[in-house]
């Protein structure tokens, strides 16, 4: 991921990530106990791979998952509290038959709740 977003760097500036993962952290209660954690490393690390320390970091809640634990990971991604992270929850949207992935429709709803996610953190307010 890094490499590619150096990569994509070359291009432009890259203006934030959007971090959408965890429901195979929801497997064991040993991942699901270090998911928070090992979230605030991942931010932590990124941003200083990519040298962009106030990158800013859109995440997604866990609206899905047949796990046990899929609350207590949708809890720590809720309860991440660093400068710069935003948490959109997709709890609602619909999904597929499979009760894993959203439908069509709900990935169209999720990028739009992701799109105002950033323009409302992290754009300057305009007159």
């Amino acid at each position: 991921m890094v490499r590619r977003a150096r990569a994509a760097a070359a291009f432009g500036e890259i203006e934030a990530v959007l971090w959408y993962q965890g429901e195979s952290d929801a497997e064991s209660d040993a991942a699901t106990a270090a998911y928070g954690a090992n979230l605030e490393t991942l931010i932590a690390n990124v941003r200083e791979d990519l040298g962009l320390p106030q990158l800013p970091f859109i995440q997604v809640a866990l609206a899905s998952g047949n796990k046990k634990n899929i609350e207590k990971v949708r809890e720590a991604q809720l309860g991440i509290n660093l400068p710069n992270v935003v948490t959109v929850d997709a709890i609602g949207l619909s999904l597929n038959e499979d009760h894993l992935h959203l439908t069509t429709e709900s990935q169209v709803k999720l990028g739009e709740m992701l799109a105002q996610a950033y323009m409302s953190n992290f754009l300057p307010a305009t007159c």
